[in-house]
């Protein structure tokens, strides 16, 4: 890989990262794994400030949409960016190289340096609550699970049966507990939503 721009280095760095690790990465591995073989290249801040965290996760991720803009140029890869991987596949003959259009205003925000410079602290910690609000939407709140009596690791059939068998143990009309019912039925709706 021979991109010539200034970040050449951290791209090609990026690129070996990418190809060692063909199941696809992290943001936050892909991170380590640069600070730990490429620390000059990408050195690790530290990240306990939300401003500076932003800008390292920036700035990876616009290096990662050059690269991208670089695969899809030459044909030689595809690079998938998502929230969970980063995935860097070799072409095929008559792949389709281009992002959907649902993803193309994102690469725009992070190849537009000057995006970096208009977040402020505050719009960061915005930004970070946003994020964590939105994946404790998606996750499974651990006293449902308990409640439940699932671990998590359940199929979601396995944890609607579990539920059922529940409801059937502690409903009111059954000689079960009201309160204990009333538990079953409001950690079964966090799961649910």
């Amino acid at each position: 890989m021979h991109p010539s721009q200034p970040d050449a280095p951290l791209l090609a760095a990026l690129d070996t990262l990418l190809d060692e690790h063909p199941a696809g990465l992290a943001e936050y591995d892909l991170m380590t794994l640069l600070d730990q073989r490429y620390g000059p290249l990408y050195p690790k801040p530290n990240l306990a400030d939300p401003i500076v965290l932003f800008q390292h996760h920036f700035y990876l991720r616009h290096s990662l949409y050059l690269l991208q803009s670089h695969y899809q140029q030459t044909g030689t890869a595809t690079l998938l960016i998502t929230a969970l991987t980063i995935r860097k596949q070799l072409a095929v003959a008559n792949q389709q190289t281009t992002l959907p259009e649902r993803l193309e205003p994102l690469k725009d925000y992070y190849l537009d340096l000057a995006n970096l410079n208009r977040e402020s602290a505050d719009s960061v910690q915005q930004l970070l609550d946003d994020f964590w609000r939105a994946l404790r939407l998606h996750q499974p709140q651990p006293e449902a699970l308990a409640t439940l009596g699932l671990t998590g690791r359940e199929s979601h059939a396995e944890q609607k049966q579990q539920y059922r068998l529940l409801v059937q143990q502690h409903h009111p009309d059954k000689g079960g507990d009201a309160e204990q019912f009333r538990l079953i039925q409001a950690a079964w709706e966090q799961l649910r939503s």
